[in-house]
């Protein structure tokens, strides 16, 4: 195998000088025969059997994205290099670290998020990446509703949502519903899974089925509560879910790709020599390519990113390679056996940049990657697969964020002149500017949260300073050209010490409501660092013969009564053992008042079986036996 994995195999021969015609040739059809041998043969039509497929790729660094996946209504975005300038947002942006949304009136959005995980925004919530890596996603929800999915959790993994009165860390796969309203005060619901909620030198669990109601910014009390049924919210991040339960691609595709849900109803997967399953986009006109419907941001520590203009344009644009064949385009994707997948900001190949004009073309499973945020490394003859395919643009609509589709150059100079240069390996030679940070093509008016969104919140795993400005990372960009590194990011964010420092505050102590422990309130452990812990087991993606079963809806009871005492589990190593929630009466938030109409149709939540009295002849047992 080459250096390259391109499988290919060299066969030399040696042959003495006192060898024979007949020698020769027989050599020489025998090492025919063994090169033949050893290359991989095309995969009949029918096969299933797994193709080669690309690597995974490198990662330089942990840090790592969340795709906006669907929007709708209003939604404003700030990044975390320009805080203060909201703007709209487009569909397949990355949101990473320090980035910060925001849904007014009529908005929503969903992120998904690298490795399988979602989170949903209802109406006129704040969320914030406080932290996004491989091993820690940690978001701060300051006001609103978000309804989070956790699909799977890796050996020691981190997911933790921290809201202005308490931190909530979720230790198991499952979803989880966190409320914070105009004053500050949260509510979180364990629909399924198990969450730990921290505030100070306390922490209290919370399994399936309870909700934690925290009062109070500077002296939290809490008291946890028996789930209400689902309302309107829930029902929508039912409907949501219900697209995983029906999803085909997953049985080509790794699960820790996101995206990947898109294709079904995109295109058409077929398998094709040399590759075997590959996807290819249905809805395109005649002589698309990969790459050119979309544009170019700038997102530091990756620099130049592609955003795509498609409805399916995240997974094949940021995970696995293109191919050629039979006259059209086709993704070939990572594998489903493969767990662990790096995010790519783009898999392209540039050329050119210095003449006024930027090039690059979409590389074949079989490419070297160099990435342009790393110094160039030594130079190599490579033979790229897809070198003719270049698309050209001038370097002002590059840098603008401009839509490639409407600057694309067809001047055959210009082009031949772009394609004839050689490929870069290394950092691109094109500094950005304030319109390469545009998160939208559209030019609109960006609503902005409330005084209330930009309160502290409460952390348990303590979170990386932010960004520094984009203004001051430009001159570090100049001189070193490449994007700023984690490393430079930390050094510029301590000059600017202080800037962002209110997002975040230490907690103070969680105590019971009403100022003392409930009979039955939850075990409480000093705060710490999450525990580490096995690997849990992953919440696979639905395949055509693994499929979930369709989640039951909870029933609301129709009276605020308190519930029977849920029957006592005996706790499994390792584990506190949770008594019986405390209920009380509270008012429903705005998003669960349904309809008079949706109420009577409600059913009362069914009560254990009544003991059943014993008759004269088991007494008459009972006797005997005792006796």
């Amino acid at each position: 195998m080459d250096a390259h994995g391109g499988g290919s195999v060299r066969c030399r021969y040696n042959f003495g000088m006192h060898s024979t015609i007949q020698l020769l040739l027989r050599g020489l059809l025998l090492g025919a025969l063994a090169c033949a041998s050893n290359a991989p043969p095309p995969p009949p039509a029918d096969s299933t059997a797994e193709a080669p497929r690309p690597l995974p790729e490198p990662s330089d660094f942990p840090q790592t994205v969340a795709r906006v996946s669907w929007i709708a209504g209003d939604v404003s975005f700030a990044r975390g290099d320009d805080p203060d300038a909201w703007e709209p947002v487009d569909v397949n942006v990355p949101m990473t670290l320090g980035d910060r949304l925001w849904t007014g009136e009529d908005g929503r959005v969903e992120l998904q998020i690298h490795g399988g995980s979602l989170a949903r925004l209802a109406r006129r919530t704040d969320v914030q990446a406080l932290n996004l890596t491989d091993a820690i996603k940690q978001f701060s929800l300051a006001l609103g509703t978000a309804t989070f999915t956790v699909r799977r959790l890796g050996d020691n993994e981190v997911f933790e949502v921290d809201t202005p009165n308490a931190a909530l860390t979720f230790e198991r796969p499952g979803e989880y519903r966190v409320d914070v309203d105009a004053d500050g005060n949260s509510r979180a619901q364990v629909r399924r899974g198990r969450a730990v909620a921290a505030a100070g030198g306390s922490q209290v669990t919370l399994t399936a089925g309870q909700e934690l109601d925290v009062d109070g910014l500077d002296a939290p009390r809490y008291a946890i509560v028996a789930m209400p049924g689902p309302d309107a919210w829930d029902g929508w991040v039912e409907e949501r879910d219900q697209r995983l339960a029906h999803v085909r691609s997953y049985a080509y595709v790794s699960a820790d790709v996101a995206g990947a849900e898109d294709l079904d109803q995109y295109g058409r997967w077929q398998q094709i020599p040399e590759y075997g399953w590959a996807w290819a986009p249905s809805t395109v006109a005649v002589g698309w390519a990969p790459y050119v419907s979309g544009r170019w941001i700038w997102q530091d520590p990756w620099g130049w990113t592609w955003v795509g203009a498609e409805p399916w344009g995240w997974a094949p644009y940021h995970y696995g390679r293109w191919a050629f064949w039979g006259g059209g385009w086709y993704w070939v994707p990572v594998a489903p056996a493969v767990r662990v997948v790096a995010y790519s900001p783009a898999l392209v190949a540039f050329v050119g940049g210095s003449a006024g004009y930027v090039g690059w073309f979409p590389l074949a499973p079989r490419d070297p990657y160099y990435p342009w945020w790393r110094p160039a490394p030594a130079a190599v003859h490579v033979t790229y697969v897809n070198r003719t395919s270049v698309t050209v643009v001038n370097q002002n609509v590059f840098v603008s964020g401009g839509l490639v589709t409407r600057g694309v150059v067809h001047d055959r100079t210009v082009v031949r002149t772009i394609e004839s240069g050689p490929v870069l390996r290394g950092p691109v030679p094109v500094v950005p500017t304030r319109a390469s940070l545009r998160m939208a093509t559209r030019e609109a008016t960006a609503s902005r949260p409330p005084a209330a969104a930009s309160r502290a919140v409460v952390t348990r795993v303590a979170a990386p300073p932010p960004p520094p400005r984009f203004d001051a990372k430009v001159p570090v960009i100049r001189e070193k050209g490449t994007p700023v590194s984690p490393a430079d990011a930390a050094r510029l964010a301590s000059a600017e010490a202080g800037r962002g420092a209110a997002r975040t505050k230490p907690a103070s102590t969680l105590a019971p409501r009403e100022g003392r422990a409930p009979s039955n309130a939850p075990v409480e452990r000093p705060t710490g660092a999450p525990e580490a812990r096995t690997l849990s087991a992953p919440e696979a993606r639905p395949t055509p013969s693994n499929r979930p079963p369709a989640r039951q809806p909870h029933a609301r009871p129709t009276e605020r009564s308190s519930p029977p005492p849920a029957p006592t589990a005996a706790p499994q190593a390792g584990e506190r053992q949770i008594q019986a929630p405390v209920v009380r009466e509270r008012e429903q938030p705005a998003e669960r008042v349904g309809s008079e109409q949706g109420r009577q149709k409600e059913t009362r939540r069914p009560s254990p079986h009544p003991t059943k009295a014993p008759t004269k002849s088991e007494k008459k047992d009972e006797k005997k036996s005792s006796g």
